[in-house]
């Protein structure tokens, strides 16, 4: 393979950094399997560049893919998903990526905080003394500490349940924007 191609694949491992080791290996194989049939068949340098599209272009597609394959949550989706931001989508997905992503994942952990501040709050009551920094307010309406368990639980779970439709349309805005272009 020439310098031309290693350079390319370089390229595309470069904007793949984000990835699984394992992922960003098996994308890469896939990729010079592709360069070295069109190379024994006579397609030159230039002609596979162009078929295959800028080294860009491509390692979005597959970054994209990766992300967008099941919808679960993890911290390595998650930057990669920042990474996808930075490096390939225009100034909708430089604002509307981070935002929704970071805002879901506010959310799910919200959604898990507030019932344990319910929890510590209505223990400290029963054991007769009352945690100040832990309040809900709405508007004017402060419960009284025994309502807080029950309210707090319910907002934890519509915080929760929030975040996680969220982290499910950033999901499909990712295979949105990824479906654009084909994987070779």
């Amino acid at each position: 393979m020439d310098k031309i191609m290693n350079d390319y694949l370089m390229k595309i491992e470069n904007r793949l950094k984000s990835m699984y080791d394992s992922e960003r290996i098996d994308i890469l194989k896939e990729i010079k399997s592709v360069i070295l049939e069109l190379q024994n068949n006579g397609v030159s340098t230039e002609q596979i560049i162009e078929r295959l599209g800028s080294p860009k272009e491509l390692a979005k597609v597959y970054l994209g893919k990766a992300i967008s394959m099941n919808s679960k949550f993890s911290w390595r989706k998650f930057g990669a998903i920042f990474a996808l931001c930075n490096s390939f989508v225009g100034v909708s997905g430089m604002l509307l990526l981070p935002f929704i992503s970071t805002l879901s994942i506010a959310l799910m952990i919200g959604g898990v905080i507030t019932p344990i501040g319910g929890i510590a709050k209505f223990v400290g009551q029963h054991m007769g003394f009352d945690i100040g920094g832990i309040t809900i307010e709405m508007g004017a309406f402060t419960p009284s500490p025994i309502y807080s368990l029950p309210i707090s639980i319910v907002i934890g779970v519509l915080m929760f349940w929030f975040g996680k439709v969220l982290w499910k349309l950033t999901i499909k805005y990712i295979q949105a924007i990824s479906q654009k272009k084909k994987l070779i």
